[in-house]
């Protein structure tokens, strides 16, 4: 019996120390199971990211080398024929080993390093990518395959691009076991054993982070485990050599290729490790819940040394990276900034901590940014890629491609903006220097196929209008010479007036071109003047009159305008021959005052202009194709040159139908109350040229 109640008392005694122990062990054990499940889901987060982070490198790598061999293809290789140095000085600016430049035939046009026997052949047919490039128009990264040229594994990048003698496609190559991407991951990546490949789509390894035995390597033939879990799914792990693995693996957008990264759970986890069997360790008693709390501690405090250290290893990476990465909070401030980022800002890292990327942006482009941040933060996107400015601390704009991404913690808050900037400052300038070259250089084409189009014209009308009158001069000269003797006074005169009228055809051609000629060159200025617009109007129409062409005049004395009165009386000889050729009489020569000018009227009352031909009345060269226009004689300069020399002289010249029938043309001329000379052509100048008035106007 007292064995029994010593037995009770001993259970009370050791009730509560037993209750507290059992709880603390559960509180132990419970705590260590979170401490894991979070440090592994901080580790697997931070394995993703650094995977990202490769991913976007990758990515801007290749959409950087492919603009700028755009770019370069666009500035140098354009020409009908490329010779041989112009495209090694091209691929040498890349640093490619081996490239490749073919025609719109898939044929090779020139080849580095040089193989005169590759020179035409045909192997837009063998490789994708070229293929792809020229039938497509769009850029193109290859897979794994052997270069044409030397046989060994690459990846090539094309580009096509438009030249004067159809498309072309430049091809860069770069070999699989050296190349740059295989010496990025070979530091991107810092985690012990950790495997890094881009793989293409036949499983092909473009680049690793470690040396390759086979010639062509395969994710398979290197890592057969991991080449088969990809294939179930993006992220995950796997079994393998008797342990667990942890990878990822993401496309790279633009290309046929993925990003592929794995590394064992025992190394990925390593920090934990200490922690779970201080965990376990605790539930042996209570009695060593202290101790284990101080290894726990240790192991804590060890594991925080070893994210230190990782975190050292990510810092070089960021602040290592050629282009600007920036850490800001979900409010916009700056909370790290890397180097290039600075040089790119042109301010300090501490000036930049701190402050909100707005005031580093151009003010036209704040409002954008912030909308895209808005919608990632509200969930609709993850992240977002813009055209941004920035303002550099000396005033001057950068153009730079912004690539931006959310970043959310184990709960799905948002923390920060990772932010990958590439200044395109250059690049643009260069490109919108571009563009303007090519607008120039089609503007000179159009001017130079219009010149051609007025000189093919020239050309049609001298061999027609004005070997028609050399011609009958010379047959009336050869006619009247056989038949002089013979021939009566009155033949005799007759002859030699069908002469006379045929030299002044020609003569009046020979002055339209020379005036033509003269107008387009704009070797000739005038004087305007204040004169009597009436004295003026009825010279010219006496003129005519002289001829036995009757003219009404309709002119209040004294009416006063301002022009040159050769200049005035060439246009307005020209109106009224142009009248009296294509109307019929009466014929009425009009001048009335308005208000700030004066109107002068010439008016006929034949079958006027055809509707349809007035919008191209004044043009050069063009005559109507119906009513008297058809039958009469003409080369359609008449009305253009009395438009260029109203318009040079600071006159308006137009058209108008007559009333009830015919045609009217109207001279508007400035009043005449300002004396000062304006630009246009000089009656001396014209005298010098030999520009006269004479009926000769064809419409």
């Amino acid at each position: 019996m007292r064995l029994a109640r010593s037995a009770r008392g001993w259970w009370r005694s050791a009730a509560w120390p037993l209750l507290i122990w059992l709880l603390l062990g559960a509180a132990g054990t419970t705590g260590l199971l979170w401490q894991q499940h979070n440090s592994r889901q901080a580790s697997d987060q931070r394995f993703e990211l650094r995977v990202a982070l490769m991913r976007d490198f990758v990515t801007s790598y290749t959409t950087d080398l492919i603009q700028r061999e755009s770019v370069q293809a666009r500035a140098s290789l354009t020409g009908t024929s490329v010779e041989r140095a112009q495209f090694s000085q091209a691929v040498a600016g890349f640093g490619y080993p081996a490239a490749v430049l073919i025609d719109d035939r898939g044929r090779v046009l020139q080849v580095v390093p040089a193989d005169p026997t590759a020179i035409g052949k045909e192997i837009a047919s063998r490789y994708p990518h070229l293929r792809t490039a020229l039938r497509q128009g769009r850029p193109a990264v290859s897979p794994v395959v052997r270069s044409a040229v030397r046989g060994v594994p690459v990846v090539a990048f094309a580009v096509p691009f438009d030249s004067l003698s159809g498309r072309r496609v430049f091809s860069g190559a770069v070999p699989v076991r050296d190349g740059p991407l295989s010496a990025y991951l070979s530091s991107a990546l810092s985690l012990s054993g950790a495997q890094v490949q881009l793989v293409d789509s036949a499983g092909s390894i473009v680049a690793a982070n470690r040396p390759l035995d086979a010639e062509l390597p395969t994710l398979a033939t290197e890592n057969g485990a991991l080449a088969a879990a990809v294939r179930q799914g993006e992220h995950g792990r796997y079994l393998a050599g008797g342990e667990w693995w942890r990878y990822s693996s993401t496309p790279i957008a633009g290309t046929p290729w993925r990003l592929t990264a794995t590394v064992s759970e025992q190394v990925l986890y390593g920090a934990q490790a200490g922690s779970e069997i201080a965990g376990r360790a605790g539930l042996i008693g209570a009695a060593a819940v202290g101790l284990l709390v101080v290894v726990a501690i240790a192991r804590a405090g060890r594991s925080r040394q070893e994210l230190a250290t990782s975190e050292q290893r990510f810092r070089r990476v960021f602040d290592d990276a050629a282009i600007g990465m920036t850490l800001t909070d979900d409010h916009g401030r700056f909370v790290r900034v890397n180097p290039a980022a600075c040089e790119l800002f042109g301010r300090t890292e501490a000036d930049l901590t701190g402050r909100r990327y707005a005031d580093v942006m151009h003010p036209d482009d704040v409002e954008t940014v912030r909308a895209h941040g808005r919608a990632c933060l509200a969930g609709h996107t993850s992240g977002f890629r813009l055209d941004v400015r920035y303002v550099h601390a000396d005033g001057l704009t950068r153009e730079t491609s912004t690539t931006s991404a959310l970043l959310r913690d184990g709960e799905g808050r948002p923390t920060h903006f990772a932010t990958q900037i590439v200044d395109m400052t250059e690049r643009n300038a260069l490109e919108r220097a571009r563009l303007a070259d090519e607008a120039e250089l089609a503007q000179r084409a159009q001017q130079l196929q219009e010149a051609n189009g007025h000189l093919a014209d020239f050309i049609a009308m001298l061999s027609h209008d004005v070997q028609q009158p050399l011609t009958k001069i010379v047959g009336l000269g050869e006619l009247l010479l056989e038949d002089w003797d013979v021939s009566s006074e009155d033949d005799k005169h007759n002859d030699v007036q069908r002469i006379t009228r045929a030299g002044n055809q020609a003569s009046d051609l020979v002055n339209d071109v020379l005036t033509l000629a003269r107008l387009d060159a704009g070797a000739m200025r005038a004087r305007p003047v204040s004169l009597d617009l009436c004295h003026l109007v009825r010279t010219v129409v006496a003129a005519h009159q002289a001829g036995g062409t009757p003219v009404t005049v309709v002119a209040p004395d004294q009416t006063r305008g301002r022009a040159d009165s050769k200049l005035l009386e060439l246009i307005l000889g020209n109106l009224l021959s142009n009248a009296v050729k294509y109307g019929e009489p009466p014929y009425e020569v009009t001048v009335a005052n308005r208000a700030g000018h004066v109107e002068i009227r010439v008016a006929d009352h034949g079958e006027g202009v055809p509707p349809a031909f007035v919008p191209h009345l004044f043009d050069r060269f063009t005559r109507a194709d119906s009513g008297v226009a058809v039958s009469a004689s003409g080369t359609g300069l008449g009305l253009y040159l009395v438009r260029q020399l109203a318009e040079a002289s600071g006159l308006t010249v137009g058209y108008r139908p007559h009333e009830p029938r015919g045609a009217t043309f109207v001279v508007t001329v400035p009043h005449g109350d300002d004396e000062e000379p304006r630009p246009g052509f000089s009656r001396a100048a014209l005298k010098a040229h030999g520009i006269q008035s004479r009926p000769n106007q064809r419409r």
